[in-house]
C-alpha cells in the first residue's frame, strides 16, 4: 500500500512538473510570437520562424544611397534621346544587419524608368521592374551601396530568386503586381518626372 502511494505521489509530481514546463514554454512562445507580430525584437527565440528583428536606421540616408546608386547606373547607360533622364522608386521588404553598425542587406523591389522631353511632352523611353538585393556599408557615418544582386532572366530566374532572397521576402515580392506596389512606385516616378521636366 505504501509503495502504491509513493508511486501515485511520484506520478502526480512528475505530471505537475511536465504541465508546469509546458505552461512556461507556451508563455515564452506566446510572448515571442506577439513581439514578432508587432515587429519587435524577440526575447527568447524565433522558434524556428524566419524573422529578422527591426533595425533602426535613418531612412532618408539609406534612400539617398540607394537612389544615387541606381541613378548613376542608369546615367551610365547609352542615351536614346538628348533630354533623357532616369528615375527610380523602390519598396524595401527587409533590412538585415550583417555586421553591427557597418554592413546591411536590403531586399527591395525597384522600378526604373527613363523619360525624355519631345515637343514639350514628357515621353517614356524604357522601364524595368526588378527585385534587388543591395549591400550597404556605413563608411565614416555615411551609407554607400557597395554591391547589388538581381536575378538573371529566363530559366535562371527562379533559382536566382531562391539564392538571393529569403523565403518571406519572396512571398511578399510575388504579390507586387496585385498588392498595389507597382502602382505606388509608378505614381512616385510620375511625380518625380513632373518636378524634373
Amino acid at each position: 500500500m505504501k509503495e502504491n502511494n509513493k508511486f501515485k505521489n511520484f506520478l502526480v509530481l512528475f505530471l505537475s512538473i511536465v504541465i508546469l514546463i509546458c505552461v512556461i514554454l507556451f508563455t515564452l512562445y506566446w510572448i515571442d510570437m506577439n513581439r514578432m507580430k508587432n515587429n519587435k525584437e524577440v526575447i527568447f527565440s524565433t522558434w524556428g520562424y524566419s524573422y529578422v528583428p527591426p533595425i533602426n536606421l535613418p531612412e532618408k540616408e539609406l534612400k539617398v544611397a540607394i537612389t544615387d546608386y541606381l541613378i548613376s547606373k542608369l546615367d551610365s547607360e547609352p542615351k536614346h534621346h538628348e533630354t533623357e533622364k532616369g528615375f527610380v522608386s523602390y519598396k524595401t521588404y527587409l533590412i538585415e544587419e550583417k555586421e553591427k553598425n557597418k554592413i546591411y542587406n536590403l531586399y527591395c523591389w525597384v522600378l526604373e524608368e527613363k523619360y525624355y522631353l519631345e515637343e514639350g511632352k514628357i515621353k517614356q523611353d524604357t522601364s524595368s521592374s526588378i527585385p534587388y538585393k543591395f549591400i550597404v556599408k556605413k563608411i565614416d557615418n555615411k551609407f554607400s551601396v557597395v554591391d547589388s544582386r538581381i536575378p538573371r532572366d529566363g530559366s535562371y530566374y527562379l533559382d536566382d530568386m531562391k539564392n538571393i532572397f529569403p523565403n518571406s521576402v519572396r512571398n511578399d515580392m510575388n504579390k507586387v503586381n496585385i498588392d498595389g506596389t507597382i502602382e505606388q512606385l509608378k505614381a512616385d516616378i510620375e511625380n518625380q518626372t513632373k518636378l524634373y521636366f
